[in-house]
């Protein structure tokens, strides 16, 4: 079902993906736009459904890509750009559909568009237009800081993943948030950051994958279904495995920024990667300067 909710800003709800599109040019809507980006959303998700056996297969299997659809070529190239060899093609879907859309729409005349694909966006920027993003601490929970974006800056997704959110984690994240050029590595990147925090604790259960759900693209997979209260030892220690691994790919460009949360911990890389809101007493909450 395609929605609008006001001039420019189109809902779309089909199968498994709820999607926000917003589409203007120098500050004038652009509905039908975005409206035939949402269309072109779903085409983009028929065309994968028939690629589905495929992009559940690990990378180390997929050899010829050039047969491949776009979308599926997309979230292939993510994954493998993340540097995690555990990931399959699937771990970067929600940005590559939201990235390729976004492509589309920015294509026909739109110079700021938002995809929003169940929290993983998509943004594209030209002329000087400019917006903010939100990141908050925990899927779901309000935001506690911002990041301002201009065109040219390089940022072409966020995307967000963790404990509570649309897929698996191995990890004990609230909240593994990345900015990177693309929207699909964004997304193949958050997946891995908060895969990274696991930390060995009998206050976190585990099960494999496929107890959960037996079409997972991950069986054989060990996924966390609950944590309970954790000693803050165990809670540096997971921060401190997803800060090495982030601040890896930002010394490396993979990355452009990144923002971690793990309990009552958080940090951020680089550390003026996003500004607190004024409303957030920080002394109170995250701790956001990790001591090594």
């Amino acid at each position: 079902m395609i929605t609008t909710l006001r001039p420019g800003l189109i809902k779309l709800d089909y199968g498994p993906m709820q999607m926000t599109l917003q589409a203007e040019c120098q500050g004038t809507p652009l509905t039908e736009v975005a409206r035939n980006g949402a269309e072109r959303a779903i085409a983009i998700l028929r065309e994968l459904a028939d690629y589905k056996q495929i992009a559940v297969l690990p990378q180390c299997k997929l050899k010829n890509l050039d047969s491949l659809p776009l979308i599926l070529q997309t979230m292939i190239t993510a994954v493998r750009q993340s540097g995690d060899d555990t990931l399959t093609p699937m771990a970067a879907v929600a940005g590559s559909i939201a990235g390729l859309t976004a492509d589309f729409i920015a294509a026909n005349g739109a110079t700021k568009v938002i995809v929003n694909n169940g929290g993983d966006l998509a943004i594209r920027l030209s002329d000087d237009e400019t917006t903010t993003v939100g990141i908050a601490p925990a899927i779901g929970s309000a935001y506690t800081h911002t990041i301002r974006l201009r065109a040219g800056d390089g940022i072409g997704g966020i995307a967000t993943s963790g404990l509570g959110g649309r897929s698996f984690t191995k990890g004990i994240a609230s909240a593994a948030v990345v900015a990177a050029a693309t929207a699909g590595l964004a997304d193949a990147c958050a997946t891995s950051l908060a895969n990274s925090t696991y930390i060995p604790h009998q206050n976190i259960k585990v099960t494999f994958a496929e107890q959960l759900d037996p079409d997972t693209d991950i069986a054989g997979h060990q996924v966390v279904t609950e944590v309970g209260p954790l000693p803050p030892e165990i809670l540096k220690q997971a921060l401190y495995a997803g800060w090495e691994k982030a601040n890896g790919w930002f010394n490396s460009g993979q990355i452009i920024g990144a923002a971690l949360f793990v309990g009552t911990l958080g940090v951020l890389v680089p550390e003026n990667f996003a500004v607190p809101t004024e409303y957030v007493q920080i002394e109170e909450g995250f701790r956001w300067k990790f001591a090594k």
